[in-house]
């Protein structure tokens, strides 16, 4: 790999970790159809329904929302971010929807109450928390009794043959998340892997394996 590509390589990674203005736009869009399908289950993994309140963690540009809120009545939904940009886009992407809120955050903590959600779902944010545990911890705090917790990921396994993942991405493997989310005293409910072809962000068509890891709090 020459200078040039290397440079894009990283420059790729950053934004995919925090999407910044006109390129993160850019990449946010290849995001939303490259991770359409992982999206999808993992939603579908949540089994969402009336007056559920629901987390997400990095909601990107935000196209996705309407398939979330459409699933009951009465349900409110709030996505935080890293990525002002992405606040911004998600924003002005669901300005119709008056059950649905977005907050810039910083990465660590978690700007709720205790025992807040009944949902909370993230895709492919997980490789960038920088202190999983303490995020983790995060996570369950604000999640209600029974509350359940729904995971998308790339497995390490796969993620290895991805040449941009070199760049500050934590890879993990499926039992290290498992361990991660028992350690702050979640149960492990169930484990989707499954195999699909996408157009990866480099414009390749590629194999890729992915996780729905689903978790409740007891």
């Amino acid at each position: 790999m020459d200078t040039t590509d290397e440079n894009k390589m990283k420059e790729l990674a950053q934004h995919l970790r925090c999407p910044d203005g006109d390129t993160g736009i850019e990449v946010a869009n290849m995001m939303n159809q490259v991770n359409n399908n992982i999206i999808t289950r993992t939603i579908e993994s949540l089994n969402i329904s009336n007056e559920n309140s629901i987390l997400e963690i990095g909601p990107g540009n935000g196209n996705h929302i309407i398939d979330v809120i459409t699933l009951g009545s009465n349900l409110m939904y709030h996505g935080i971010d890293i990525s002002e940009t992405m606040i911004l886009e998600a924003k002005k992407n669901n300005i119709q929807f008056q059950n649905v809120s977005f907050q810039l955050t910083n990465g660590e903590n978690i700007p709720f109450k205790n025992d807040s959600f009944d949902k909370i779902f993230t895709v492919n944010t997980i490789y960038f928390w920088e202190n999983d545990l303490a995020y983790a911890t995060e996570i369950a705090r604000v999640m209600k009794e029974k509350a359940v917790l729904s995971i998308g990921f790339i497995p390490k396994s796969a993620m290895e043959q991805i040449p941009f993942t070199k760049y500050n991405f934590n890879k993990k493997d499926i039992q290290s998340v498992i361990n991660l989310l028992e350690k702050v005293g979640l149960k492990i409910k169930d484990t989707i892997t499954d195999v699909e072809m996408v157009f990866s962000n480099t414009g390749e068509e590629i194999e890729r394996e992915y996780v729905v890891l689903t978790a409740t709090k007891q």
